[in-house]
């Protein structure tokens, strides 16, 4: 099932001359997807997240999200579907700083309007990640790998179809790099689409479809051939 498709994408900035980091480019997200997008640091590979995630308009192509064209959506139908069906996990940990760790995750479920089951799922992802001793916690008394754990917790607690994940792993040791992947690959075969931006290859070679960003465009590449340069 098509979750999001991307057609002809151009995204312009202007910092005293135009910038075109997303030009020309094309993507499938389908329900049990696990996408891996690489490129160098400043390529646009945020860029593409935020469009995915509907936090950025392009300038141009064409972006279906679930059927419907984003262009046609509103503001307020755009925030909804943030809210309901997509989970982001970023590199900013933008927690709300005067809610403990617990309020932070049961906000986002209210939002996200499923207030009624979330409690046994804040629970359960608070044990999954380590930070059940933390949870009445402010997000400034945290260290930036459990900040991190934080919003990994908070991209799942309400069951995304879409998934965008930022170098996920950052600021973690191996053990909750590991469980972090492991939950992301879980929730692909739940049935979300994950679209994933590393530089790390090791997780990228989990990715059933891996591609590299470059000159504002998609290029897919196999894990076969990476491994074998």
């Amino acid at each position: 099932m098509e979750i999001c498709k991307l057609e002809n994408i151009r995204k312009d900035y202007f910092m005293g001359e135009p910038v075109t980091p997303i030009n020309g480019l094309s993507l499938t997200v389908n329900a049990g997807d696990l996408i891996a997008v690489e490129g160098p640091s400043g390529i646009g590979k945020s860029t593409l997240l935020y469009i995915l995630g509907l936090l950025l308009q392009s300038d141009g192509g064409s972006h279906v999200f679930e059927g419907r064209a984003v262009s046609a959506l509103s503001d307020k139908e755009k925030s909804a579907l943030r809210a309901q069906k997509i989970g982001f996990l970023f590199q900013d940990a933008t927690l709300i700083q005067a809610l403990t760790l617990r309020e932070n995750l049961l906000f986002s479920c209210h939002i996200g309007g499923k207030t009624a089951v979330c409690r046994k799922r804040v629970d359960e992802l608070l044990h999954r990640f380590g930070l059940e001793d933390r949870a009445d916690f402010l997000p400034h008394q945290l260290s930036g790998g459990q900040r991190r754990r934080v919003m990994a917790a908070r991209c799942l607690i309400h069951r995304p179809i879409l998934i965008l994940a930022d170098e996920p792993t950052n600021d973690l040791d191996e053990h909750w790099s590991v469980e972090i992947m492991r939950a992301l690959q879980e929730e692909a075969q739940r049935g979300a689409g994950v679209v994933m931006v590393t530089h790390n290859s090791r997780w990228a070679k989990l990715a059933e479809n891996r591609y590299d960003l470059h000159d504002g465009m998609l290029t897919h590449v196999t894990n076969k051939e990476n491994e074998k340069q």
